[in-house]
């Protein structure tokens, strides 16, 4: 086995063993980091239906400038003193995202890495940028700045490490910079959907049906028969109030 096989293989193994790492030395399934893209669309943004762009593998640094500024206001007495003049936008950085695609020879510019440049595009008319939110499991969620943590790209740094013989990029290291901006009304209230990872128990209603508790629990109507799978329920239609159903989790 060649040097560069070697490494690639224990690369492999060591990130699919990401999970169970976590799971074993935290005692919770690995979160996936990624941005939830709100993109320009006529004037505006779109809020209902926003893009999820998961990292390959999550960052290893995650660094936030927060900034003061101040004017200097000379005193009688020979002294300055610092009033205040602005708070800066905050600056967040996400340092060395790795992304790879050598084990299926695909491009990682086109698979990754263009993905990433588009967020930096504007809607020509308006100049109206693409925000973001970085989405990290519990990242953030004991913040109350949570809600104002909304960004623009600004700076985008690649750094292609691998190529296969035909010179196509296979492994890149990524570096970026997010710019602040002011927190559109509905991104401040938009949150990440719940998945449903873990067991719940529901009590039938009148009037409930398995595709409607289906579609409240996993967003999604279709997911009914395993509903009815796991209750061992025949007939979808005989449903009794005060019933309780074993809600199972959808791992993913």
């Amino acid at each position: 086995m060649t040097l560069m096989s070697a490494t690639r293989a224990a690369a492999v193994r060591v990130t699919a063993d990401l999970d169970g790492a976590a799971s074993s030395m935290f005692g919770g399934k690995l979160e996936k980091a990624m941005f939830v893209v709100f993109k320009a669309k006529n004037n505006d943004l779109s809020v209902t239906d926003p893009e999820e762009l998961p990292f390959y593998i999550n960052p290893n640094t995650v660094k936030i400038d927060k900034e003061v500024e101040f004017k200097e206001d000379p005193a009688n007495n020979g002294t300055v003193n610092l009033k205040f003049s602005q708070t800066k936008p905050i600056c967040l950085s996400v340092g060395e995202l790795w992304f790879d695609t050598y084990d299926t020879r695909e491009s990682v510019r086109g698979k990754y890495v263009d993905k990433l440049e588009r967020l930096m595009d504007y809607e020509k008319d308006t100049h109206v940028v693409n925000v973001l939110k970085f989405v990290w499991g519990e990242f953030g969620k004991d913040s109350k700045c949570d809600d104002t943590y909304t960004f623009a790209l600004s700076k985008l740094s690649v750094e292609y490490t691998l190529f296969l013989p035909s010179g196509m990029p296979c492994r890149a290291k990524v570096s970026l910079c997010l710019q602040q901006v002011v927190t559109h009304e509905k991104i401040a209230k938009w949150k990440p959907k719940e998945s449903p990872d873990h067991a719940k128990i529901y009590t039938v209603k009148r009037g409930d049906t398995l595709q409607g508790i289906s579609r409240h629990a996993y967003d999604d109507p279709r997911e009914w028969r395993r509903i009815a799978l796991t209750n061992g329920i025949d007939d979808p239609m005989n449903l009794r109030p005060g019933q309780k159903l074993l809600l199972p989790p959808i791992l993913r």
